[in-house]
């Protein structure tokens, strides 16, 4: 299944309806990658989505969204920060398509913590 030319990013939290969405057109895609990028911002300024996947040495499945977000500061130096995630598979018949996305929607529920991101807050505050 392909992702399509375009995909809708909302910065809403969980609770919010989709009202702040963001539309990232793809950029390049080959066999293994799409890179998708939000069209109009002045570079360096750049908001950019890449979907990966890969097969690794023991046959596990590796898979990577990953989402890089460049601004200017205040000296006009271009600062990026990255956000993703690796789901890694290992080739067990145990670890079923349901299995991933249980432990998938446990992760998200950890970090917006009810929709008020506060896990977030706390890590970003360097909380364990």
């Amino acid at each position: 299944m392909a992702l399509g030319s375009s995909l809708s990013l909302s910065e809403d939290t969980a609770g919010d309806v989709d009202t702040n969405l963001s539309v990232l057109n793809l950029r390049a895609a080959d066999v293994d990658r799409s890179i998708f990028s939000l069209p109009g911002l002045t570079l360096p300024e750049e908001l950019k989505m890449t979907v990966s996947h890969e097969t690794g040495k023991g046959g596990e499945q590796r898979h990577l969204v990953r989402l890089d977000n460049t601004k200017i500061d205040a000296l006009l130096v271009p600062a990026t920060v990255s956000v993703y995630m690796v789901i890694v598979r290992p080739p067990s018949t145990a670890i079923t398509n349901a299995v991933v996305i249980k432990n998938v929607n446990r992760l998200v529920d950890f970090l917006i913590e009810g929709g008020a991101n506060a896990n977030v807050t706390a890590l970003l505050n360097g909380e364990v």
